[in-house]
C-alpha cells in the first residue's frame, strides 16, 4: 500500500465487512463522526501523523480542526496518544509535548488527555484526535442530482505550505525573495474556519474539507458518500500560482495532494454561495454539479475523463526524503 490513507476499496473489503453495527459515520467521506450524548451531540476526528517534520504539530491539528468545522461541529479538546520506540530520547519527547501544547493553547483547546507508549516501533506515531461540540448535522439524503459543487480555497494549499516552509532556502536559490514570502504566508490560509463559518448560514447540504489526494480524491469522496456521480470543471477550480509554480518545482500533480485549508460544498444555489465568499475574500467558484448513476468526471474543455481512486499521497514521497530536498 501506498503511504497515507488506504484506499477506498482496501477500506470497504477489509474495514467496513469487518464491523458488524456500522454507523453512518464510517462512510467514506464523513470527516467526523457525530455522536448524541442526552441533549448534547458531539462531533469527533482524528489524523494520524505517519511522518514527524517540522511543523506538523500545527499541519496535523489544523488538518483535524477542519474535519469538526466541515463537519458543522466546534472543536473544544485534543487527545494524543504517542507510540515512541523503546530507546526514544525522553528529552526530544518533552520537545514534542512542548510544541503541541503551545499550538493547543494559540487555538483555544485544551489537551484532555495525552497517553505514550513505548515499544516495537521502527519511527514515531503520533494520533491527533479532536472532539468537539456539532452545531448543525447534515443529511446525505438531501443532496440529489444537479445539486451545486462549490470549491471554496485553492488546490495544494497544504502541501504548498508544508514543502516552502522545509525546503525555503533551496526555493530562494530559484525564485524572487518576494515569491517565497509569499509562499510562506500560504500556511496561514490552511484554517477553514471562516470558509465553514460562511457556508452555515446559507442553505447548505453537505461539507467535506480537500485533504489527503488533494481536490480529485475529495471529489470522489464525496461522490461515494452520496452514493451518486460527479463532475467537475477543472477550469473552475480555484488556483493560486504559488501552488502550481512549487508543485512544477518538485514535480507533483497540485490537483492530487494535499488540500488542507479548501472545502467542497454541497449546495442548491451555488452562486449565492460563491458570492457570499467572494465578498469575504475568499476564493470560490462552482466547480460542478452532483449526477445521476455513478461516474465520477471531470471536464477540460472537450476532453472528459474518469477520476481515479485516491491511492494516498504525493507528499509523503517528498516527506520520507526530507533531507534530500533542503
Amino acid at each position: 500500500m501506498q503511504t497515507g490513507k488506504i484506499s477506498e476499496i482496501a477500506y470497504k473489503r477489509s474495514v467496513l465487512k469487518k464491523i458488524r453495527d456500522k454507523s453512518e459515520n464510517l462512510q467514506v467521506g464523513i470527516d467526523g463522526a457525530h455522536m448524541a450524548i442526552e441533549d448534547v451531540t458531539m462531533v469527533m476526528s482524528s489524523n494520524c501523523i505517519l511522518k514527524w517534520f517540522l511543523g506538523c504539530e500545527r499541519y496535523y491539528l489544523q488538518k483535524t480542526l477542519n474535519d469538526i468545522y466541515a463537519s458543522g461541529g466546534i472543536p473544544k479538546y485534543v487527545q494524543l496518544q504517542i507510540n515512541i520506540s523503546n530507546d526514544f530520547d525522553e528529552k526530544q519527547l518533552g520537545r514534542i509535548i512542548k510544541s503541541f501544547n503551545e499550538v493547543v493553547t494559540e487555538m483555544k483547546l485544551k489537551i484532555q488527555k495525552c497517553d505514550v507508549y513505548a515499544g516495537n516501533v521502527d519511527d514515531l506515531l503520533i494520533y491527533v484526535n479532536v472532539i468537539g461540540v456539532s452545531e448543525k448535522k447534515f443529511s446525505l439524503k438531501d443532496i440529489k442530482e444537479n445539486t451545486d459543487i462549490v470549491m471554496a480555497g485553492t488546490i495544494a494549499i497544504g502541501t504548498t505550505s508544508v514543502l516552502v516552509n522545509l525546503c525555503e532556502s533551496r526555493l530562494r536559490e530559484k525564485f524572487h525573495d518576494t515569491f517565497v514570502d509569499d509562499c510562506l504566508e500560504i500556511s496561514e490560509f490552511t484554517d477553514v474556519k471562516k470558509i465553514t463559518d460562511i457556508a452555515r448560514e446559507q442553505d447548505i447540504l453537505y461539507m467535506h474539507h480537500v485533504s489527503d489526494g488533494g481536490v480529485f480524491a475529495a471529489a470522489w469522496e464525496m461522490a461515494s458518500a452520496v452514493n451518486l456521480g460527479i463532475e467537475i470543471d477543472i477550469k473552475k477550480i480555484p488556483v493560486w500560482q504559488e501552488t502550481i509554480e512549487i508543485a512544477e518545482v518538485f514535480d507533483y500533480n497540485p490537483y492530487m495532494t494535499d488540500g488542507t485549508g479548501a472545502v467542497l460544498i454541497a449546495v442548491k444555489d451555488g452562486t449565492a454561495l460563491v458570492e457570499k465568499l467572494k465578498s469575504a475574500g475568499i476564493y470560490a467558484d462552482v466547480i460542478g454539479h452532483i449526477t445521476s448513476g455513478r461516474d465520477r468526471v471531470v471536464m477540460n474543455g472537450d476532453e472528459r475523463r474518469f477520476l481515479e481512486p485516491p491511492r494516498g499521497d504525493e507528499i509523503y514521497n517528498y516527506l520520507n526524503r526530507k533531507g534530500e530536498m533542503a
